[in-house]
């Protein structure tokens, strides 16, 4: 029987959101001790932190489009875990749908911060354990707007999602050396809180449109995410998985 100590440890950040909650279910049952984060200013930081009292389960408080607190969190869970195997990496800023003449580049520079840049603080926080020779599978969590033709109104998300795919490629082929992998994952239209400010008729239209006839659950996402945290994906580095249900092929 496998003890605490064989246990590989998964950092899910952005674990509060609707897909990053599943995960968080997802790896407890699979027996992974679980790291999660939650914003500072997230209204689903109580849920998170109530919902879970299992002794392989932990919850730190980040920022990760700000230096300073992605420093102070990643010293204290190196404090409490001798290395981290697996990140997934799943935090979004708020969605709101708009037409680019109604954008500030405020818009696009939270996006940004925490896309690009919070992936960019990510893999600093951890390189000192990178360069020990101790890999980490790195898991991204993009959109099926990086695949295809673009949606309307959300050209400050798809933009910084756009630019952390290609972060996410050029670290695959600049940390291989290290043994770390960066894959991707690129849900469709996903049924979440994040689809509050979608009109429902754009939702039911979606829907249609897909050839499976629904959107995707954060299930279908987290169902992928447990196998390329697992040891089968071990030869895939730089991929992005498409779970839209047939959606956009490529």
């Amino acid at each position: 029987m496998a003890t605490k100590k064989d246990l590989k440890t998964v950092l899910i950040i952005g674990g509060e959101g609707g897909v990053g909650s599943e995960i968080v279910n997802s790896m407890l049952k699979d027996k992974y001790i679980v790291c999660v984060t939650y914003h500072t200013k997230s209204s689903q930081k109580e849920k998170i932190i109530s919902q879970k009292n299992q002794s392989n389960f932990y919850k730190y408080q980040i920022d990760v489009s700000d230096n300073l607190s992605a420093r102070k969190t990643f010293k204290k869970i190196y404090s409490e875990h001798d290395k981290i195997d697996i990140i997934i990496f799943a935090p979004t800023a708020k969605i709101k749908p708009q037409v680019l003449q109604n954008k500030t580049w405020d818009n696009f520079s939270e996006h940004i911060g925490v896309q690009i840049k919070g992936m960019y603080s990510v893999v600093k926080n951890t390189f000192e354990q990178i360069k020990q020779g101790k890999k980490i599978k790195f898991i991204v969590i993009l959109t099926e707007g990086c695949i295809g033709t673009p949606p309307i109104y959300l050209t400050d998300y798809i933009s910084a999602k756009y630019g952390l795919m290609g972060l996410t490629k050029c670290l695959a082929v600049e940390l291989a050396k290290y043994n770390c992998t960066f894959n991707m994952i690129s849900p469709g239209m996903t049924n979440t809180g994040l689809l509050s400010n979608f009109p429902s008729k754009l939702i039911e239209l979606t829907a249609q449109k897909n050839l499976l006839k629904r959107i995707a659950e954060p299930k279908d996402i987290a169902n992928v995410a447990l196998f390329l945290a697992s040891e089968e994906s071990d030869y895939l580095n730089g991929v992005n998985i498409a779970v839209n249900g047939g959606n956009v092929m490529f």
